[in-house]
């Protein structure tokens, strides 16, 4: 093999390294600290909420729209996130950190659907919303909560605890 093919190859090695996707097939992916995404994800999500809730006749689909991209965004988040899977090895730290996000993470969750539920059941009751835009109404809250549940944990996670430094500039 020549000097300029193994060049090619070693690019080609270190452009697959560089994706993270061998790291994950072998489970030994680095966690990360993100801060900013799951802001974004939440601000996304609840400005679509807002947009839903405040024109439910007309331009509906703005909302919808915002609320599944700021979804799509917390979706990501547990993969790349502080947070270890349940089925990997964690030490008694990174189990303690897991759980408290997770909690955090269902209280909100759960206050969310406390307010969302009787919004919706006193809007329907003052006959400001009929059952059909309650029912679109109930579905964009619930893509909010999947939503909630997926930012709330990584970004409680990130935030509570520093990152540390790599080894290359520990060196």
């Amino acid at each position: 093999m020549s000097d300029r093919q193994h060049r090619f190859l070693a690019w080609l090695d270190r452009s697959v390294m560089w994706t993270g996707v061998p790291a994950m097939a072998a489970g030994t992916q680095r966690k990360r600290h993100l801060r900013w995404p799951p802001v974004v994800a939440l601000v996304l999500a609840s400005g679509g909420l807002i947009w839903c809730v405040t024109n439910p006749a007309h331009s509906y689909w703005i909302g919808s729209v915002l609320i599944i991209v700021g979804f799509s965004i917390a979706n990501l988040m547990p993969i790349w996130g502080p947070l270890r899977r349940f089925s990997e090895r964690a030490d008694e730290f990174e189990r303690q950190q897991r759980r408290d996000s997770l909690l955090v993470g269902l209280t909100t969750v759960a206050l969310a659907g406390f307010v969302g539920i009787w919004l919706t059941v006193s809007l329907m009751a003052m006959q400001i919303w009929s059952a059909a835009v309650a029912q679109q109404e109930l579905i964009s809250f619930a893509f909010y909560m999947m939503a909630l549940f997926g930012a709330v944990p990584t970004l409680h996670a990130s935030w509570h605890t520093r990152p540390l430094a790599d080894e290359d500039e520990r060196c």
